[in-house]
């Protein structure tokens, strides 16, 4: 790979680090409320993981974050592709 692609793919990796960071401050600054979940063995091993690999990459997460995440992404592509077909 060149001296350029090199370059260009660290600014993007910079640039979407960044990016995840803002998402991550705006929203720990929500209201929050407090709720229990019941996980599977498979489910709490799969969060572990996620938690796990967000930290190594330097990330400073918490569980809920990584949990609201989870029901957004499943929001959006069930409720909002049903309602756009």
């Amino acid at each position: 790979m060149s001296e350029e692609v090199q370059e260009l793919v660290q600014q993007t990796t910079k640039d979407i680090s960044s990016q995840d960071d803002q998402l991550v401050v705006s929203r720990r600054n929500k209201k929050k409320i407090k709720a229990t979940i019941y996980l599977t063995e498979e489910a709490e091993q799969a969060f572990t993981e996620l938690y796990i690999h967000r930290l190594r990459k330097d990330r400073k997460i918490d569980r809920s974050v990584i949990a609201c995440d989870a029901i957004q992404m499943l929001y959006e592509k069930e409720c909002l592709e049903a309602a756009s077909n």
